[in-house]
């Protein structure tokens, strides 16, 4: 395997499962960046009231369904840090986020089969926003 053993490029990408970018899916804490079947990345507001090793319930709106899953901050970290005129605009109308690591756990059945739904649709580069618009209208 070349000059690096497996045990070493473990120690190098520590990360567990791969990640899908994500648009057009929400939680009810904010926007998903990104999520793998391990966890998620999710852009909220500034005053997102949680912390590192918080437990959370999110609302997590699939393709076809809503489901709740039960997460651990991970990490939180402040996403407004440019510099530059429009991280200054950002402030200034109250756009600044932050970005929150979240560790999934105890995931029903449900709730793991709707983040493979989303993760199979973005791994394929598909949109899903028709699919979770239609479902968003038949729901309300």
């Amino acid at each position: 395997m070349g000059a690096h053993r497996e045990a070493d490029l473990l120690t190098m990408h520590p990360r567990k499962f791969g990640r899908v970018v994500c648009q057009f899916v929400g939680t009810s804490l904010g926007d998903v960046v990104d999520m793998s079947a391990g966890g998620m990345r999710v852009s909220a507001a500034a005053a997102a009231p949680v912390k590192v090793d918080d437990v959370v319930q999110l609302k997590l709106v699939g393709i076809s369904e809503v489901v709740f899953v039960r997460c651990r901050v991970a990490w939180v970290k402040e996403s407004a840090g440019k510099q530059g005129w429009t991280a200054r605009l950002k402030r200034l109308v109250g756009g600044t986020r932050r970005e929150i690591g979240l560790e999934f756990f105890e995931l029903t059945p449900e709730a793991r089969r709707v983040i493979g739904e989303i993760g199979a649709a973005a791994g394929k580069n598909e949109t899903i926003r028709p699919d979770i618009e239609r479902f968003r209208e038949q729901a309300a």
